[in-house]
């Protein structure tokens, strides 16, 4: 598909929304939204616009962005943006600038931010970032560094974050305790050999909805019980044979918005009912034929 810009949404307490460049196609322009004007400032921050800095995933601590690299292009930099000042700072938080760490998904547990391995090609090592000393540790919970677990969306459920396999390692979820720093392998009961390709997860209070992006296992999403640790497989009356291709979803009161990233089903919503589990397709107007390639989205 070639490279594309891949915004990423995050909102600080001033009701503003921030768009993270994932390549320098644009010149490393992040787009900040207010939501009150619904005006957009496109701005650099003082990022070098020829670098590659490829974030691929950002979370929000406090009134601080944490733009987490997924190549190493820039050299492992990662982008800490203040929300209140709108300065950003640059820093590798010490990690080796030639190595591929491919941290894909993120979460935030209190003041600690646990950036997942998507590939094993430095290890698995999972980089754990303390917000208030700005340190990082390395470290692979015990983790095999020889499988890819293919871990593509996180969530967190109390002081648990559960990671989302897309389809290696036989379909293994990693389950980790922050308070031990110990992690849990299971299948919950899926198929080993089936590509259910989730790429995006939401927490409904104690149950984990995860999205399908591509129709490989007819749309079945997988919804996941943490109390019982047990998971429900559903297409939600969704076409087996269309492909969504849905990259993000956002919570809303107890509506669940999944977000197409490309126009492969003509941009079509999923809006998930989560009390009654059903699901409803629209493309709330947009445009069916074009890309926008919408990565992630949070509520603001």
């Amino acid at each position: 598909m070639g490279r594309q810009l891949g915004w990423v949404w995050f909102g600080g307490e001033r009701f503003r929304i921030y768009c993270i460049p994932y390549f320098d196609d644009a010149g490393n322009q992040f787009g900040i939204i207010d939501i009150e004007s619904n005006n957009l400032i496109s701005t650099t921050l003082g990022v070098d616009p020829q670098a590659d800095y490829s974030w691929n995933t950002a979370i929000v601590v406090g009134t601080k962005i944490y733009c987490i690299p997924f190549f190493r292009f820039a050299g492992n930099q990662f982008g800490i943006i203040d929300t209140i000042s709108n300065n950003l700072t640059l820093t590798t938080l010490g990690v080796d600038p030639q190595a591929y760490y491919h941290w894909n998904p993120c979460a935030a547990v209190g003041t600690k931010i646990y950036c997942i391995p998507y590939a094993n090609n430095v290890g698995n090592q999972f980089g754990i970032i303390d917000t208030i000393s700005n340190n990082l540790t390395l470290t692979t919970l015990g983790l095999d560094p020889q499988i890819s677990y293919q871990w593509t969306a996180s969530v967190v459920v109390g002081t648990k974050i559960y990671c989302i396999p897309f389809f290696l390692a036989g379909n293994q979820f990693g389950i980790i305790d922050t308070t031990s720093n110990s992690l849990t392998l299971t299948t919950l009961g899926l198929d080993p050999q089936t590509d259910y390709q989730w790429t995006a997860s939401v927490v409904v209070g104690t149950k984990i909805y995860c999205i399908p992006y591509a129709n490989t296992a007819g749309n079945q999403f997988g919804i996941i019980d943490t109390t019982s640790n047990s998971l429900t497989l559903t297409a939600l009356g969704l076409n087996p044979q269309i492909n969504y291709s849905w990259t993000t979803a956002i919570l809303i009161g107890t509506k669940i918005y999944c977000i197409p990233y490309i126009a492969s089903a003509g941009n079509q919503f999923g809006i998930i009912d989560t009390t009654s589990n059903s699901l409803t397709l629209t493309t709330l107007g947009v445009d069916p034929q074009r890309n926008y390639m919408w990565r992630r989205s949070v509520a603001v």
